[in-house]
């Protein structure tokens, strides 16, 4: 009878044995897909933010260099580089090349483009220095007499590493200080711009096209606009330049410098009437707008906000539309040149602790509702 009970005690540990592993290795599978799922996620993850940043990168290519070609191959060859579902910033068919340049021992070549010789760049920079009118394009085709082959991007970079203007006859790059943009700088407050607009007028003779003559205060942004006129004749410009020394008189400017192009229209007499030992009237280069680039931005910002929107049908029209656009400009409009303030705003408003109520916005509306401002509506103290 013991016999049977210490064979049955026995069997019942064996089964509970069989048991417990069964189990530990049911909680071990159940661990390992758990980890090979997040595993999965986790790459998932990365190839979805890798794909982001491609998408942000310029011309979405990236192109590895040396080094980062032997940590990408070594770490493929851990995957016996079956990497056609893992790669994503080169294709397979360059990483496959990869592998047989490194079967027959090639050496990967270097990334972009051969850098230019210190004697290359010494040469380009002494014939941008000798010949002041050479841009780019000019001192390449120089350098291709000499047998030198080169291209106008590698000269551009030499000539703007060293701050030195690389086309005179385009606007310098931005951060290069060219003697034109310094006098600028310097002369701000006491220099104002005038250039003439145009704008076609409907009469009952047919079309005319009037003219208009637009001042700006470079350092202020204040504007100032004559009557429009079809005829801008010799003594109606000597008239303009009178109402324009009065504006100036009672805003407090001092036209030191008058900045205008070579158009005809700009009288001597024009002229005569803004000069002065210490300064006068200064004449842009021609077929370049960009010297007289304040009141040329003014002018588009008119026509794009304002003045394209209407047909004009007589000269007061014309007047009442501009006129009332320069007031809004002077008053109101804010100026990215200013900080995004307003030209007429003496400053930053002060601080507002409550929230912004919606309906004590209001909205201030010229030209049928073309032209916009909003501010807050003044608070009733309590009696």
């Amino acid at each position: 009878m013991s016999g049977r009970c210490e064979h049955w005690t026995y069997r019942q540990r064996a089964g509970g044995v069989i048991d417990g592993a069964e189990m530990v290795d049911g909680v071990a599978g159940a661990v390992a897909a758990g980890v090979v799922r997040s595993t999965r996620a986790q790459i998932r993850f990365l190839k979805l933010q890798l794909e982001i940043l491609r998408s942000r990168l310029p011309g979405n290519r990236v192109i590895p260099d040396p080094v980062e070609r032997k940590r990408l191959m070594k770490i493929g060859a851990e995957l016996r580089h079956a990497v056609e579902h893992t790669l994503g910033i080169i294709s397979i068919k360059t990483y496959r090349r990869w592998l047989r340049e490194e079967c027959g021992s090639r050496q990967p070549r270097k990334v972009g483009r051969p850098r230019l010789t210190r004697s290359l760049r010494e040469l380009i920079l002494r014939l941008a220095r000798e010949n002041v009118a050479w841009g780019a394009r000019r001192i390449v085709g120089e350098l291709k007499k000499l047998a030198v082959k080169t291209c106008r991007s590698s000269v551009r970079r030499v000539l703007v590493d060293v701050k030195i203007l690389p086309d005179p006859d385009r606007h310098a790059p931005k951060g290069v200080l060219t003697p034109w943009r310094k006098f600028i700088a310097i002369h701000m407050n006491v220099m104002v711009a005038c250039d003439f607009f145009c704008k076609t007028v409907w009469t009952p003779l047919g079309k005319r096209v009037a003219y208009v003559l637009a001042f700006i205060h470079l350092d202020s942004r204040k504007v100032f606009l004559s009557p429009s006129t079809l005829n801008p004749t010799d003594e109606w410009m000597r008239q303009q330049a009178r109402n324009a020394s009065m504006w100036a008189e009672d805003e407090g400017i001092d036209v030191r410098f008058l900045i205008h192009d070579r158009d005809t229209k700009f009288a001597e007499a024009f002229d005569e009437h803004f000069r002065r030992d210490d300064g006068g009237p200064v004449l842009t280069p021609y077929g370049a707008p960009i010297a007289n680039c304040f009141v040329e931005s003014w002018i588009g910002s008119l026509k794009r906000e304002c003045l394209n929107h209407f047909f004009c049908f007589s000269l007061r029209q014309l007047d009442h539309i501009v006129q009332t656009y320069a007031l809004y400009h002077n008053e109101f409009r804010p100026h990215q040149g200013l900080g995004n303030r307003s030209v007429g705003a003496g400053g930053d408003p002060p601080p507002e602790t409550a929230e912004v109520e919606p309906r004590s916005v209001r909205c201030q509306r010229w030209l049928g509702g073309l032209l916009k401002h909003y501010h807050r509506q003044a608070q009733r103290t309590a009696a």
